[in-house]
């Protein structure tokens, strides 16, 4: 059986491989290996993107030195990034470094050495709300590059809720993109497609959101968002927890094989347009 995590983070200065590799130990086969900021090249301008965006594609292929798991990439400037560009660089420059990272993202995706842009979106927390705008900008720049590439969009944002999916699905509309290549990372676990207005909620693999998110149908991937961050070992999720919490919930009843197939082969093949092994 597939086994995908569909946001995971690793990084070579802490577990990294090692933790592909409790994943792979535990019973996973493929994830979305999702760019995430360094602290070992801070981003101070458009250039450093081409080096940060190296360390996580020279991870996935340690990965698949290592191990026999699919890794797929994704790759995109993180939005919290903007917040400190827009001050030492002024706004309208700080959106050209962030639109030029989405260039770069976009032609590792023509190069297949990626398959989504990720995460990109806005801040999760209370900020400016000319950050938020300034950030949906990007993110409308984002939809309209993968619209081209024919490729997915995976967002960062607040926890959404039924109006939030309404006005990405609006960006989406408004780029071209049609909603279901538009993930929603951390999601709330709402599945029904009145609720999501299309796009492909991506839930935490806990047990109460899980059954919650079932309740809609098996329309949405289910994830670890581990940090892979020396400071916060095992946050959010540990990377065996997505074939762990899977088999359990298998063995218990609350998930079929039809539903977990559609989980983590159907979906991720329909999203990101690629092949599950």
């Amino acid at each position: 059986m597939a086994i995908f995590d569909n946001h995971i983070h690793l990084r070579a200065s802490f577990k990294g491989v090692e933790a592909a590799k409790a994943f792979e130990k535990s019973g996973g086969t493929a994830i979305l290996l999702t760019h995430s900021p360094y602290a070992e090249v801070p981003i101070t301008r458009a250039d450093d993107y081409e080096k940060a965006y190296g360390l996580t594609l020279a991870m996935a292929d340690a990965v698949r030195a290592a191990t026999v798991l699919q890794v797929f990439v994704a790759l995109g400037p993180y939005p919290v990034e903007f917040i400190d560009l827009r001050e030492t660089l002024g706004r309208e420059a700080a959106m050209d470094a962030m639109r030029r990272a989405i260039d770069l993202a976009a032609d590792h995706i023509r190069e297949r050495r990626a398959v989504a842009f990720g995460e990109i979106g806005r801040p999760h927390f209370p900020v400016d709300p000319d950050i938020v705008r300034a950030c949906n900008e990007i993110v409308g720049y984002a939809m309209a590059q993968a619209r081209s590439l024919e490729c997915a969009v995976v967002l960062h944002t607040e926890d959404p809720t039924p109006t939030t999916f309404a006005e990405f699905a609006a960006m989406a509309a408004r780029a071209g993109l049609d909603p279901k290549y538009v993930v929603k990372h951390h999601s709330t676990p709402f599945t029904r497609r009145e609720d999501t207005a299309g796009l492909v909620p991506s839930i935490l693999a806990k047990e109460e959101l899980a059954a919650q998110a079932l309740k809609g149908g098996p329309r949405f991937l289910l994830e670890t968002d581990y940090i892979d961050d020396p400071r916060r070992p095992g946050a959010v999720l540990g990377p065996a927890t997505v074939p762990k919490k899977t088999k359990a919930w298998l063995e218990k009843g609350l998930l079929t094989t039809e539903q977990a197939s559609s989980i983590h082969h159907d979906l991720p093949e329909k999203t990101y347009r690629i092949e599950i092994n």
